[in-house]
C-alpha cells in the first residue's frame, strides 16, 4: 500500500504531466502566506492551497493544485483524489507577475467555489457545461463596461474542452477532472442565464481557437452573430 506522502506525489505528479501538455511548468508553486480556510474559507481535502502555472510565449495557464489531494485522514473518504477536479483559466498574453491579474483571481474564486460545494466534479459530469458569477476578479477599469455587470460580477463559463489538455486524468487513486475557466462578456452570461444548457452550448459552439483562451480584447461572440 502506498503511503500518504507518495500518494500525494503521485497526484502532484500526474497534474504536473498534464499541465506540460500545455507548455513548460514554472519550477515554483504559488500559495498563501496564510491558508485561506483559518480565515474562513472552505477546507481544501488536503488542506493544501496552491497553484501551478504554465507558459507558453504568448500565453499563460493557471490551475490550482490542491482539490485533487488526497483527503487528510477523516476528513472524506480515503479511497479518491479529494473533490476529483483541478480547475485552471489560460490567457491570450503572456503574463508575468500573475498574484491579484483578473486571471488568477478567477481561478482562485472557482476553486474555493468548487471547494465550498463538494460536488462540482459530478455537476459537470451530468451537464458538462456550467456558468456562474464571481465576485472580487478584478478587471482593469477600462474593460468593466464588457465584462463586469451592474452588480460588480463577473461570469465564467465552465467545463469546455480543448486539445492538447485532458477533460479528465488518472490519478492515482481515482479519475481527476480538469475544469476549465473562461471568462464571459456581460450579454455573453445573460444569454447563458436565460437560454440555460442550450445556450452554454451555443457559445461554446461559437467560441473560436484558441476556445479556452480568455481575453479582455476579444468582441462577443453574440456581437458576431
Amino acid at each position: 500500500m502506498r503511503s500518504a506522502e507518495q500518494l500525494l506525489a503521485d497526484s502532484f505528479n500526474a497534474r504536473g504531466r498534464a499541465w506540460e501538455r500545455w507548455g513548460p511548468l514554472d519550477g515554483d508553486v504559488l500559495s498563501h502566506l496564510v491558508n485561506p480556510f483559518f480565515m474562513g474559507g472552505p477546507r481544501w481535502p488536503g488542506l493544501r492551497e496552491a497553484f501551478r502555472v504554465a507558459r507558453r510565449s504568448d500565453a499563460v495557464l493557471v490551475a490550482s493544485d490542491g482539490l485533487s489531494d488526497p483527503f487528510d485522514p477523516d476528513e472524506g473518504p480515503a479511497d479518491v483524489n479529494g473533490l476529483g477536479l483541478e480547475c485552471f483559466a489560460v490567457s491570450d498574453s503572456a503574463l508575468e507577475h500573475l498574484p491579484g491579474t483578473w486571471l488568477f483571481n478567477m481561478v482562485w474564486q472557482v476553486s474555493q467555489f468548487a471547494a465550498s460545494r463538494g460536488d462540482l466534479a459530478s455537476l459537470l459530469e451530468e451537464l458538462g457545461l456550467l456558468t456562474t458569477e464571481l465576485q472580487g476578479v478584478e478587471i482593469p477599469e477600462e474593460y468593466h463596461g464588457r465584462f463586469v455587470t451592474s452588480e460588480g460580477r463577473v461570469g465564467v463559463i465552465l467545463g469546455m474542452v480543448e486539445d492538447p489538455v485532458p477533460s479528465v486524468i488518472a490519478g492515482p487513486l481515482s479519475p481527476i477532472r480538469l475544469v476549465s475557466v473562461k471568462l464571459l462578456t456581460v450579454d455573453e452570461l445573460a444569454f447563458a442565464i436565460d437560454s440555460g444548457d442550450q445556450g452554454r452550448r451555443e457559445l461554446s459552439r461559437r467560441f473560436l481557437a484558441p476556445v479556452l483562451a480568455s481575453s479582455l480584447s476579444r468582441r462577443s461572440v453574440l456581437e458576431a452573430a
